[in-house]
Formats: structure tokens, sequence, C-alpha cells
């Protein structure tokens, strides 16, 4: 049994005693107390950031000639945001700065620029390309002559630009209009509108200017003016918040909807594509129960919530607050009487027990990275007010809160989420140093996707972490009441599944009343539809889909699915749109399943 006792937090804050104003009325600091457990010191020795060399494009140039040709023109444009976007959405692809391989593949795509920085003997073989029915995607011609095959004959830069607008389409309103940025701040972006001539115009800006054309002529070309690599890269790594039309709890597929017409443009042109589904294989949609544990009562109430889950036959993550110092932001919670319930959400329902921090703080986003020594019971961040707080390191609250559920509640510890979503930037390689795998530390709708994506480090876009995110699509604490709105967020959930993307869902469990009430109605409702495991079950689903590298190839009269999977592949879709071509044979994979593209 582990024992433990109170004491007083030597050297923190001021005062033995201190009145202030909190949210709930005053609070105490009563010698600033701290929990002890005796005879508990850790972790012991340091976490050390690993050295990370930018992601290269040779990491990526490999693969036969029906998958989709990147012709990589400048090696520091956002070639990696364009990977990692098609990754997610199942694109098979790959990257090459060879001009002629690329002209090898009846689909390819020239990025970031095309006459710029492409011989003329390659600007021919472009435009020979698509006249013999190749299909040749582009972004900035930057002149050259090859303006007429794409049916235009000039370019408009504008950094003002925010939507794009799809006349054609008949999908949600979200679909038919796209958030590229926000004009005068930190979301703009740059953009190109083309001076059409003979192109059709796919995509409009507000400003009336063309975003998206193509003309066919043989094959067809087409120039899309937002530069999606840039705009995938700033989203998935949370830096283009500003973009976004809400924060959370509504649909925002803006970054999908532009690769999803990449990927209708590669079906379009390419004789036999295919693709891997974004859902395991007989479910619709993934949905993820998370339960942040942050204050008092939580940590009683989990129980109901679990016991639930665990009678419905899904399970749930629990991110636990390892709070053993009393502050602004609630008493201590962690203590010898609470860690037995926390062992239970595991041993006893069989959910998921994952990190969240020990301090909770609004400004852990600020945090220094800290030393990587940190330790408890040394290591005592203090929370002074909802915007201030001092003591705390990025490392102390990653390092030592896995430590103690580990160390107390016997149970292995491998997702984060930060309190109230705060996101330092050196957060992904601090998790990889400190023996974490996913993290769930933004929300859906300010990446501007619905699937999920590997970090990078520093989340600077250059260089790969095997950290992967896993977004917050819908949470408890936005007015109306969480029970009030089941039926507009049960609608949100009905746009995902539409296109096999992940919900995660955020529930505080301070109480039950209307809260339990959503998730019995939410599992009732969508249970035989979605697949509802815990995040570390669905990330390892995941990493296994990222890191597979699939490949169809012709083989004889045949066509054969050759597969090279570091992880074992299970209940994964392998699409084919034009499944005429007869019949696949696989090659290295379990667990699959292929069908034709709906």
């Amino acid at each position: 049994m582990t024992r433990g006792r109170l004491v007083a937090l030597i050297g923190v804050g001021v005062g033995l005693l201190v009145v202030g104003v909190a949210a709930g009325g005053l609070w105490l600091k009563e010698a600033n107390a701290f929990y002890r457990f005796d005879g508990v010191t850790g972790p012991p020795g340091r976490s050390a950031i690993a050295s990370a060399a930018p992601a290269r494009i040779a990491d990526f140039d490999h693969g036969g000639p029906h998958r989709l040709a990147v012709l990589v023109t400048d090696p520091a444009s956002d070639w990696l945001g364009l990977a990692r976007g098609f990754k997610a959405e199942g694109i098979p692809f790959t990257l090459t700065q060879d001009p002629q391989r690329a002209l090898q593949h009846k689909v390819m795509l020239v990025y970031p620029m095309i006459s710029g920085r492409l011989a003329p003997d390659i600007l021919q073989g472009i435009a020979a390309h698509v006249r013999a029915g190749g299909t040749v995607l582009g972004f900035d011609l930057e002149g050259g002559g090859v303006e007429p095959v794409f049916g235009i004959k000039g370019e408009v830069p504008s950094q003002g630009r925010e939507t794009l607008r799809w006349p054609a389409s008949n999908g949600p309103p979200e679909e038919q209009t796209t958030r590229i940025g926000r004009a005068g701040g930190e979301g703009a972006i740059g953009s190109l509108a083309y001076q059409v001539t003979d192109a059709k115009v796919l995509a409009q800006y507000e400003d009336g200017g063309a975003a998206i054309v193509c003309r066919a002529e043989g094959g067809t070309a087409c120039l899309m003016g937002a530069d999606l690599g840039e705009l995938a890269r700033r989203a998935i790594d949370g830096r283009d918040e500003g973009a976004a039309r809400e924060y959370v709890n509504q649909y925002e597929p803006s970054l999908d909807v532009l690769v999803r017409w990449v990927k209708d443009l590669y079906v379009a042109g390419e004789p036999m594509p295919w693709l891997l589904d974004t859902a395991p294989t007989g479910h619709d949609v993934s949905i993820v129960l998370t339960h942040d544990i942050d204050y008092t009562r939580s940590v009683v109430n989990s129980r109901a919530y679990a016991e639930l889950e665990r009678s419905a036959g899904v399970k749930a993550t629990y991110f636990m607050q390892t709070k053993y110092i009393r502050d602004y932001n609630d008493d201590v919670f962690l203590t010898k009487q609470t860690v037995p319930m926390v062992r239970a959400l595991q041993d006893d329902e069989g959910m998921e027990v994952a990190s969240h921090t020990v301090a909770h703080s609004r400004v852990f986003k600020s945090f220094p990275l800290g030393d990587g020594r940190e330790h408890y019971p040394d290591y005592r961040p203090f929370v002074e007010t909802a915007t201030t707080a001092h003591g705390g390191t990025v490392f102390g609250e990653t390092r030592v809160s896995k430590f103690l559920l580990e160390r107390l509640a016997g149970i292995h510890v491998t997702s984060f989420r930060p309190g109230h979503l705060s996101y330092p930037f050196q957060l992904p390689e601090a998790l990889q140093a400190t023996g974490y795998q996913w993290s769930s530390s933004v929300t859906a709708d300010s990446c501007l996707t619905h699937l999920p994506h590997r970090t990078t480090i520093s989340r600077a876009g250059s260089a790969l972490s095997p950290i992967y995110e896993f977004p917050v699509t819908i949470e408890d604490e936005e007015k109306p009441r969480l029970g009030d709105r089941f039926e507009a967020e049960s609608a949100v959930i009905a746009k995902i599944a539409a296109h096999h993307g992940l919900v995660v869902i955020l529930i505080h469990p301070d109480i039950r009343d209307h809260k339990f009430a959503f998730e019995q109605q939410l599992i009732q409702r969508w249970k035989d539809r979605a697949w509802m495991p815990d995040l570390d079950e669905f990330g390892r689903w995941w990493r296994a889909r990222d890191e597979a590298d699939l490949d169809v190839v012709q083989a004889g009269g045949g066509w054969s699915l050759d597969v090279n999977a570091p992880e074992a592949l299970q209940n994964l879709t392998v699409m084919l749109p034009k499944s005429s071509q007869g019949q696949l044979r696989l090659n290295g994979v379990t667990g699959h399943s292929i069908v034709p593209f709906k």
C-alpha cells in the first residue's frame, strides 16, 4: 500500500495563509499544501531531446508508376506538408526531383512552381504529357510559355484572400467554402488568382478571382492558386488557428476538401488508382471517447463513465492530472486514496489511463523546456492565477506526471493531453524524450482537418517526430450545455463519417447529469457504425497504416498489391476506384479488405 501525507511546500508562493478570488469564490493556500508519497522519488536519470535531421525528399522517392508523382522543384518548399496530407488521406504518392521519373506517371503534381525551375525541354515534356492524355497539377507557373497548356495568360498574387468557393459543390456548406487563411493576421497566406483564357474555373476566391482552374486537351492540366503544402504544414502543425471558422465543436474540413480534390484528380487520371481507407474495415468513422480528470470530484465520477463504456463494449481514454499541490486551480487530488481509483479504471474497467500534466496551467505553452532532470518530489510547479504560474517546465509536466501514474498506479502511459489544450512548440520532442507515443493537444477545427497526423519537431514542418497527434473534435465546455446539443454534435459526426474521419470527444467527468446522458445517446446512436477504441489502440492502428508502404504493380496478366509494413496491419481497407481491372493478388498483408471505391 502506498503511503502519503500532506506537507508544507516551502519556498514557493507567498505566506502561510493567503486568501484569493477564484471562479468558485474564495480559495486558501495553507502553507501551499503539498502531498508527499513516502518513499516515492523519480523518475531517475535525464530526458534528452533526440537529434532530428530534416526530412528528405529521398525518403519518399520510391514506388511504382501508378502512384501520384510529386515533382519537387524547390527542396526548400513545404513539400513535407503535401506528404503528410496525402498520407493521412490515403493517397499513394512518390516524391522526386527527377522530371523524367515524374513523367513516367500518368498523374503528376509539380510543386511549388513550374516554369521558374524547369528547363525548356522539361516544360515541353509536360505539355506533351498533357496532350498525350496525362494529368498535371501545378501551383505557380512563373511564365515560361506554358500558360496556353493550362488555359491562362497570367497570375495575380495577393496576401489578402481568405476563402475558396466551389460553385458546383453539392456537399454541406462547410465543403462549399474552403478557408485558407485570415488576412491581416498571423494566418495570412499568399495566393494566386489566374487570368483565364479557355480554362474552366472550378473554385473562386471571395474577390471573384479564379482559384482552381483546369483545361482539358488530350489529358488535363490544372492549377491551384493556394499553396497546398504551406497550408497543410501550418494547419496540421497547429500554426493556422486564425483560418478556422470556429475553434471546436464544428465541422471544419478546409484542408481535407483540398486534399480530397487532389485525390479525385488522381483517381480520374490514373488508369489503375488505389487508395487506403481512413477508417478500419467495416466502420464509417472512428470515435475516441476521452475524459479529462482535472477536478477533485472527477476522480470518483470517472468510475460511472467507465462502467457505462465497459457495459456498452467500447473503450475510452482517461487523462489524469497528477495534482499533488494545492493552488489556484484546485485542491490536491492525487493521493493514496485516489490512486486505487485510477488503477481500477485500467484493471477493472479496461480503460486507458493517460497523462494530463501535473499543474494543468493555461500558460503551459509558455513554460520553458527544462533540463530533463525534473523529478518528484522536487518538481513543484505552482499555478498562481488563470494566467500565471511558476516553477513549471515542459519536461516536468510530461516526465513527472508519467512517472507518478506508472509508479503509483502500475499502468503504462503512452498518451498525453495538456490542460486547456495549451500547446508548447517543443511538445513533440519533449513527448518523444519522455516515452510517449500519442498526443491530443489541439482541436480538429484549428487544424482544418478531421484526420490525425504525424507531428514535426517544434511544430516547424521540416523534421518528422514519431509522435502522432489526434485532435479534439467535440468538447463539453462551450455553451449550450453538451447534453443540449446532442443532435448538433451528432450532425457534425455524420459529416465526418461521410469521409471516414476521426472524432475525438472530450468530456470532463466533473458531473454526470447532461454529460453522462450525452455519452449514453452517443454510444447508442453510433456504436453500430463507429469503431470506438481508446486512444492508444487507435494510435497503434493509425501508425501501422501510416508507416505501411503499399504498391499496386502489374504482374503478368493481372495486378498485385505488394506490402512492406513495419507493424502488423489489421482491418485495413484498400479501395479500388476502377475495380474492373480484374482480380488483385495480395503479397505480404493480413487483416485486409479490398473493396471498390464508393
